[in-house]
């Protein structure tokens, strides 16, 4: 994986070191429905389990993406479709293949490339519960937060990519350039977060149902977990937007 560019590590890192960003306990405050910390994240955790495993077995299907569709929140799941799902081959004698760790952006075109009526964030999403000790999904409020959003008020900027008002929702536009190249960037970042906590010695405290079900190794951090703290992060701060004065979201 290619390692960051000199300036976008020096922001990354301004992050890490800002006192007021605690990626334990953004970690522990994600919420998504009933997925909670304390709760376990039941819904995450049902997701990644029965999604990595089919992945290593190379039997992903149509029934995968409306479970991930469904738990997102995706209007229109009937327009779902996923003509070959055995050419998705995402792990090679049960560890990750290695063209994903050369090529994390191609992954994401690969997946875009041969599912109908999914979408970015949800392709993304796929490759964070398929492979998480690589990826880790993007999504609306990540882009407004890393990528190109309220100038005003953000502070670290990662991404050039931006978002669009659809419908009666934000999206990521996949027509935008470098969409794919990006996303690369992005699990990139994740990367490079987890091993810089994990080389520092700060703890993921994982709920103990991913330990015993041998997703995790106690107190390691993965891509996929980085990106659940900073969509706590991302979730913070376009709240404190929301109830600014003048603002609007």
């Amino acid at each position: 994986m290619n390692p960051l560019e000199n300036s976008l590590q020096q922001r990354v890192d301004r992050f890490l070191q800002d006192p007021a960003h605690d990626m334990g306990k953004l970690y522990q405050s994600y919420t998504w429905k009933k997925d909670t910390h304390k709760l376990g994240f039941p819904d995450l955790f049902r997701l990644e389990k029965d999604i990595s495993s089919a992945a290593r077995q190379n039997s992903l299907g149509i029934k995968h993406l409306i479970n991930i569709a469904k738990w997102g929140k995706l209007p229109n799941t009937k327009q779902i479709s996923w003509p070959e799902p055995k050419k998705l081959q995402l792990y090679i004698d049960h560890q990750p293949a290695m063209w994903l760790t050369f090529n994390p952006g191609n992954a994401i075109a690969t997946v875009e490339g041969q599912i109908h009526g999914f979408g970015p964030t949800y392709a993304s999403k796929l490759l964070h519960f398929a492979v998480p000790q690589i990826f880790g999904a993007i999504d609306t409020r990540l882009v407004r937060t890393f990528g190109e959003g309220d100038k005003a008020s953000q502070r670290y900027q990662f991404l050039n990519l931006s978002v669009k008002w659809s419908g009666d929702r934000w999206a990521i536009p996949t027509y935008q350039s470098g969409w794919a190249d990006e996303y690369g960037k992005w699990i990139c970042i994740l990367n490079y977060i987890a091993n810089t906590l994990n080389k520092n010695g700060t703890r993921c405290d994982h709920p103990p149902e991913y330990v015993q079900a041998g997703l995790r190794e106690k107190g390691i951090w993965l891509p996929a977990d980085v990106e659940t703290a900073l969509f706590s992060y991302a979730s913070q701060k376009l709240e404190e937007k929301k109830h600014s004065p003048r603002t609007i979201i």
